[in-house]
């Protein structure tokens, strides 16, 4: 006899699985990735250790669900602000800005992203490089058009990607580690003037 889940199974276990991401998150907004255990997860989830392997085969299965799942909240962010502008330059100015601010507020994001998981081991690192490619071809489309609107100028479009979306995360990570600027907006302003500078756009 087929056994066929239910509406409602299939949504206990969806919540589930929705409580032992969110305890992990919390967990590691708290401390590294090596004070993390899954028994520490299960319990903060509400759930038997074993309950666990239901639903992540280990602990870099679970991480790495956590990190897709803020990545796409962050490009969710970066998309809807970049939509209120025409302007390419507009674009990577509101692409630099809403990071800066997404980090800097929501701390424990930056963290998970830019701190903790870059040294786990090497499968997470490939997937953290993962996530960085992506941003610099979106930033690339941006460079494309700009040059072939004669915006700025000539010049290695993967280099500039590349250098325009490093600058940004030591810069963020340096913040995170040792405390915001005392002049805030100063400083997020600088970066940005720093990185458009680096393209060839004329800052005043």
């Amino acid at each position: 006899m087929v056994y066929n889940k239910t509406e409602k199974i299939i949504e206990k276990q969806q919540n589930r699985k929705t409580r032992i991401l969110k305890a992990a998150r919390e967990i590691l907004e708290k401390g590294t990735n090596k004070d993390t255990s899954i028994k520490a997860i299960a319990k903060k989830a509400g759930i038997a250790t074993g309950t666990f392997y239901l639903y992540f085969a280990d602990k870099e299965t679970l991480i790495d669900t956590v990190v897709k799942e803020i990545y796409v909240e962050l490009l969710e962010i970066i998309k809807e602000e970049r939509s209120k502008y025409s302007d390419i330059f507009d674009k990577l100015e509101a692409s630099m800005e809403i990071c800066i601010k997404t980090f800097m507020k929501e701390k424990h994001l930056a963290k998970i992203l830019l701190e903790h998981f870059p040294e786990v081991n090497n499968a997470l690192n490939c997937k953290f490089t993962d996530i960085e490619n992506d941003l610099i071809r979106f930033t690339k489309d941006d460079l494309y058009e700009l040059r072939e609107q004669n915006l700025i100028p000539d010049q290695d479009i993967q280099v500039s990607a590349t250098a325009f979306v490093g600058t940004f995360r030591q810069v963020i990570l340096s913040w995170i580690n040792s405390g915001e600027p005392v002049d805030y907006d100063r400083a997020y302003k600088t970066l940005i003037q720093y990185n458009l500078r680096g393209l060839g756009k004329q800052i005043k």
